[in-house]
This record gives structure tokens, C-alpha cells and sequence, in this order.
């Protein structure tokens, strides 16, 4: 989901060696990507997101589109509670995690989840679904108001007359979207799944953009040996936008969807700032819940 406005950005915030965009390749941060989530969602602003999913599930039912299926985190379960799944991501790696996934699960499950690389701004899977997701902030990777114009009016394509939208997206700390001296001190350890490793990461830089509504961040891994070895390191770029809630509703109501719930959190939690923007959404046309 990278377009041209993100190649700019990283001709001006780089050198010769420009880090490869989060996801874009084979990378430490994508093998360990489970286990970040496993360790950053307790406690965050999305804990809880795939309950919220499954109980939505059984109240429409499927079939149910996800995009940014990633490694099949939330996909899975869908499947598991026996609807049919298909899972887009743009992202060649995180899709040979996912089917990895899926050959471990029993014949049944895996028949009813299908993955497929695709765009969400150009999707075009000439079918329609009783609910679509997109997780984990993945509406963010649209970097442009056209980009997310577009992304809306293609995953409202695929809604059946009655269906529903959830996209999540975090709400903005404005403190946090400015250009600052001080480069963010997050960083975490986690265990590689395959070869047992310490796996350390940071983010070691960061430049807000709020001209564009962007923040992009250097996230350096490196992985440690049993004799406390650094046997390999790798920085990749992490580019997304953020967008106020009353942007995101005139982008709705633009894209002709209605907002159904708007929540806070996971949980049910009201509209706060700074926590998450949880959207379910409707077709406008198909005369959707009145706000709330």
C-alpha cells in the first residue's frame, strides 16, 4: 500500500540505503510479528479486537472479507467458528505466514479461510460480503485522501445491502503528530518463534509530517544468540496516516456509508482521544441504524 508520496518521503529521510517499508519484504519484524502482537494488544487500546469480530460475525454472519489479513490473527478464528473467510493483504510475506498458519489447522477450518494479495484501494474480487473488516490499523497505510477515498469506495463495493464495515484506526495524540527533538523510547524482546532467539526492537527515529497528516517511524530489530551474539539487525520504515473523527466522518458520509457504533476501544468503550477509533459502518443506501 505504499504509493508515491511514501517513495518521497523516504528520498528525503534517507541516504543511499533506505530502509524497506514495514511488511515489503522478508524481514525480522514480519517472523516475529505473533509474538509483538501476543505481547503489545493486553493492556493496549485494541485488546479485546477479536471478540469484538467474533461477535459481530455471529450477528451477521458470513461470508467475511478481511483486510490486511496479515499473519491470520483474526481471520482464523472467524474460520474456527465456522464462517467463510477471505483475506487480503498486500504484503507477499505476511501471506506465506498466514497460509503456514492455515496448514496447521484441521481440514475443516482451513477449507472455509482463503487468502489473496491484493490492494485494498483497487480491490476487485467481484463478490460481496455480510461483513468486511480491516484490523490492526491497516486503513492508515492509505496515505492520502485520495488513497483513502478510494479504499472506502472499493471495500463499500463489496458490502451486501445490509452488510457492515469495522475499520479501526488509533485517534490522534496531537502531541504526538508534531516534529519533536526527541525520538519516542519504545522498544520491546520477544522470543523468535522458529529459532528461539531474543529478538530486541525500537523505534530509533521518527518524523512526524502534520502538513500531510503522517507519522513515520524507524523500527530497528536485531536478533541475539544463545551467547549473546547480535546475529543480525534490520530497520524498516513505518509510514502511516492519522485522521480526527470528524475527518473520517465526512469520508464516510462522502463514500456513502453511515456510521452504525462508534467506540472508543474494543470493549464498547465511548469515543475518547487519543484511544482507538472504532467505526462500524453501514450502506448509506441501504438506510443503515441512525448514529449513535
Amino acid at each position: 500500500m505504499v504509493d508515491d508520496l511514501d517513495r518521497g518521503l523516504r528520498v528525503r529521510m534517507t541516504d543511499a540505503h533506505r530502509p524497506l517499508a514495514f511488511y515489503e519484504a522478508d524481514s525480522l519484524l514480519t517472523e516475529v510479528y505473533d509474538a509483538l502482537a501476543a505481547s503489545g494488544i493486553p493492556g493496549s487500546a485494541v485488546e479485546g479486537d477479536v471478540d469484538f469480530y467474533r461477535e459481530l460475525a455471529t450477528e451477521m454472519g458470513g461470508p467475511i472479507l478481511e483486510v490486511g489479513c496479515g499473519t491470520g490473527r483474526v481471520a482464523t478464528p472467524l474460520a474456527a467458528d465456522g464462517h467463510e473467510v477471505v483475506g487480503i493483504d498486500l504484503s507477499a510475506p505476511m501471506l506465506r505466514l498466514a497460509e503456514q498458519r492455515r496448514a496447521t489447522l484441521s481440514a475443516e477450518v482451513a477449507a472455509r479461510l482463503t487468502y489473496q494479495q491484493a490492494d485494498m484501494a483497487t480491490l476487485d474480487l467481484g463478490r460481496d460480503f455480510a461483513l468486511v473488516v480491516a484490523p490492526s490499523r491497516v486503513f492508515q497505510f492509505m496515505l492520502t485522501t485520495d488513497a483513502q477515498r478510494r479504499a472506502l469506495a472499493a471495500l463499500r463495493s463489496h458490502l451486501r445491502p445490509d452488510a457492515r464495515l469495522v475499520l479501526d484506526l488509533f485517534d490522534p495524540r496531537l502531541d504526538l503528530v508534531v516534529p519533536s527533538d526527541e525520538v519516542a523510547g519504545r522498544g520491546g524482546e520477544v522470543v523468535h518463534p522458529s529459532t528461539g532467539n531474543r529478538v530486541t526492537w525500537e523505534i530509533t527515529g521518527r518524523w512526524p509530517d502534520p502538513a500531510r497528516q503522517l507519522i513515520v517511524e524507524d523500527w530497528t530489530s536485531s536478533e541475539i544468540g544463545a551467547s549473546g551474539e547480535v546475529l543480525r539487525t534490520e530497520t524498516e520504515r513505518l509510514t502511516l496516516r492519522w485522521s480526527l473523527r470528524s475527518e473520517m466522518r465526512l469520508l464516510f458520509e462522502l463514500a456513502g456509508l453511515e456510521v452504525v457504533a462508534e467506540y472508543g476501544d474494543f470493549r464498547g468503550g465511548p469515543p475518547a482521544y487519543g484511544r482507538e477509533q472504532v467505526w462500524v459502518l453501514g450502506n448509506l443506501e441501504a438506510g443503515a441504524s441512525p448514529s449513535r
